[in-house]
């Protein structure tokens, strides 16, 4: 378990605003690397990409369907290869070509510095895409590589979106990871053996509030579902609902509420006001639920200053280990498929 830094995306768009662009027509074909999408309407990937330098698409426009059609973008193995499907990033002030109403569907994305990368979106869509294998960008820049992604799906700075039926799994940092985002739904995706040493989680929310993870699969990742608030801006994660999710065999934890300090310095707050309902969270390795402060300083784990359970858990079911205020996390529970939906087949 380790802290989650944020991207450095900002060398992007210098570069893919170079690339070339395709104007909607329903149906637009999409055949290379480096494709940009300027024009709403529906857009379709008639063969694989392979070893994209750089990224797969780019889409600047709203009201964009992009249907991968089983077909996978993958990424040259280089320092500047980038997202394999990206959204809405500029290189000037704000930053951001704000976007909404945007689908991505039905295929696969590996090798990438990010798989999927919703940033500045809103009421979009991200379905039934498998991403797999996407590694941090090892910039020759920096030694701090912990900060250049290997995210499998990525929602950054987004509001009210659908990430359903999507699989993560093999990325070097995170199979799902959503940073300063609200009111989006993260449902029936399965997330597995994410991260390595002591870094990922199947599912990274950081700054996130007012969302739902509903139905989820976690399984064997470095930790399951961490929740924490932003070091950049001090955004809390509250308001957040975690219902009927499996949260199984994870390295170190199943779901857990971190909050920072510094050298024995309380600095930001342990997420507070989610509801953990009606999840199966067990055997994995150190804590099944959590909630504590991480000390960046020294590495060490320490608990709420007053004794405060900051969070509401109800109905699970869980193992004996735990690290919170005594009675925070209730009784355990025995659940079955009426009561988990992420047992159910659809």
């Amino acid at each position: 378990m380790k802290l989650r830094i944020t991207h450095r995306w900002l060398t992007l768009p210098a570069i893919v605003l170079a690339a070339g662009s395709v104007f909607a027509g329903p149906p637009q074909a999409v055949w290379e690397c480096g494709t940009v999408i300027t024009e709403p309407g529906k857009y379709v990937l008639i063969n694989d990409l392979a070893g994209c330098e750089e990224h797969g698409v780019l889409i600047y426009a709203s009201d964009v369907t992009l249907d991968l059609k089983g077909h996978t973008i993958s990424c040259a193995d280089n320092g500047e290869r980038l997202g394999g499907i990206v959204t809405a990033l500029i290189d000037e002030e704000p930053w951001f070509i704000p976007v909404s109403n945007v689908e991505i569907r039905n295929g696969g994305v590996t090798g990438c510095a990010d798989g999927v990368l919703l940033a500045a979106a809103q009421d979009s869509k991200i379905l039934k895409i498998s991403s797999w294998e996407n590694r941090v960008w090892d910039d020759p820049e920096t030694s701090d590589v912990e900060s250049m992604s290997g995210t499998g799906i990525t929602v950054w700075y987004s509001q009210n979106n659908v990430i359903m039926h999507n699989h993560a799994y093999g990325n070097e940092a995170l199979g799902i990871g959503s940073w300063e985002s609200s009111g989006n739904l993260f449902k029936h995706n399965t997330s597995s053996f994410n991260g390595g040493g002591w870094y990922g989680s199947g599912i990274d929310l950081t700054g996130e509030t007012n969302s739902r993870l509903l139905c989820n699969r976690i399984h064997g990742n470095v930790d399951g579902i961490l929740m924490a608030p932003s070091t950049d801006s001090g955004v809390e994660s509250k308001g957040n609902l975690l219902r009927g999710n499996l949260v199984t065999g994870n390295d170190f934890t199943g779901i857990g509420m971190m909050g920072f300090a510094w050298d024995g310095w309380y600095w930001l707050d342990i997420p507070a006001e989610n509801t953990v309902r009606s999840n199966i969270v067990e055997g994995n390795g150190w804590f099944d639920f959590f909630e504590l402060y991480y000390d960046l300083y020294t590495g060490g784990l320490l608990p709420h200053p007053e004794d405060l359970c900051m969070n509401t858990w109800k109905k699970n079911q869980f193992g004996p280990a735990v690290f919170g205020p005594e009675g925070c996390f209730g009784a355990p529970v025995v659940l079955d498929e009426d009561d988990v939906c992420a047992l159910d087949d659809d």
